[in-house]
């Protein structure tokens, strides 16, 4: 199924980046830097949502938010801001915004409202949306800090987790040193890089061992376990099962 299009209106670069990156594994995402580029992509193409920064640097948020309801009014406009007031926010929801986000702001938190506001228009099943809510629990440490690098490394994990993501690869890309990375993840999620990485690749597992489409080898070399055996050890270890015991299992409970 082709996935609905969100729009992501940001002159920093940086938080768009982080935006973009926690955004695109559901969603395709569409990125302006200014007001005029914003109301461009809206004019030309498919849009199910749109993510509005307040400050741009050719006009403000509030701006944009009136032609886009003057010409859409039915587009979800989600909108954040570092700058704003109780004025700004009241004038928004009076535009009809669905929500609004103080910088700095969690990502996560911002996918999970666009995740409610787009299967109340009912472009989504409910089974799916429930799949993304597995995950909450892991990320209920980063709402309360919503530091920017960190929030990156945790949407770098969740979108490339089959990937060979070793520390030095993670902090190079969010531009922190290792020994740094490595303490304030610790300090954040409340586990170190190594764990969460391999949590999460352990709920991919889960979810993909209840399919029948894919072997276990296949599965375990597609969450990026390239050693059957080991994959065999930690997903036990995780799940008190063996990849095949529990797969049976979830076809036996799903015969009932």
């Amino acid at each position: 199924m082709p996935r609905d299009g969100i729009l992501v209106v940001e002159d920093d670069e940086a938080v768009r980046e982080v935006v973009a990156l926690a955004l695109s594994e559901a969603y395709e995402v569409k990125q302006a830097a200014t007001g005029t580029e914003a109301l461009d992509v809206v004019r030309r193409e498919p849009v199910a949502a749109v993510v509005l920064d307040y400050r741009l640097p050719d006009q403000t948020g509030l701006d944009v938010l009136r032609q886009i309801k003057s010409t859409n009014p039915a587009l979800p406009v989600v909108m954040m801001t570092g700058y704003g007031s109780e004025g700004v926010c009241a004038s928004a929801l009076k535009l009809g915004i669905r929500d609004y986000f103080p910088k700095p702001l969690s990502v996560f938190d911002l996918r999970r409202s666009l995740d409610l506001i787009l299967s109340n228009e009912s472009k989504r099943g409910h089974g799916e949306l429930a799949d993304r809510r597995r995950d909450e629990p892991l990320l209920e440490r980063i709402r309360g800090q919503p530091d920017l690098r960190i929030q990156k490394t945790v949407a770098l994990i969740q979108h490339q987790y089959w990937d060979h993501l070793t520390l030095p690869v993670l902090a190079h890309e969010v531009g922190m040193s290792k020994r740094g990375l490595s303490r304030r993840f610790r300090e954040v999620v409340g586990m170190t890089l190594r764990g969460y990485l391999v949590r999460v690749r352990l709920q991919k597992a889960q979810e993909l061992l209840t399919a029948k489409q894919a072997s276990i080898s296949e599965i375990a070399i597609a969450v990026g376990f390239g050693d059957l055996p080991r994959f065999d050890k930690v997903f036990k270890r995780y799940t008190g099962y063996s990849p095949s015991d529990y797969r049976s299992r979830t076809f036996a409970e799903g015969d009932k």
